[in-house]
């Protein structure tokens, strides 16, 4: 199998970027995802406001578990690279003698 290990740890910065990206931007939207007005007095207002806030709350919640995995495959991709690269200097090495 021929792997490109410099691609390899490209991807890895990239996705590490968009992950920072991503939180960056959620913790941007998060005050005003969670400053839900209710339209006015009456009870139903008052319970779309809640549904709202909810849903914002949820839609929060499962976008920062979505950034935590593409964290988790930057860093795996990252490991990836790195013993890729070690297995290519042993292989170097090797066909050196």
């Amino acid at each position: 199998m021929f792997v490109v290990t410099p691609m390899l740890a490209a991807q890895s910065a990239a996705e590490a970027a968009g992950g920072a990206a991503t939180a960056a931007m959620l913790a941007a939207a998060s005050p005003a995802m969670g400053a839900v007005l209710t339209q006015g007095g009456e009870e139903p207002s008052a319970m779309l406001a809640s549904a709202i806030a909810a849903h914002a709350a949820q839609f929060l919640s499962v976008s920062a578990l979505g950034v935590a995995q593409r964290e988790a495959f930057a860093a795996t991709v990252g490991v990836a690279a790195g013993t890729y690269a070690a297995m290519d200097a042993v292989d170097s090495a090797l066909l050196a003698l």
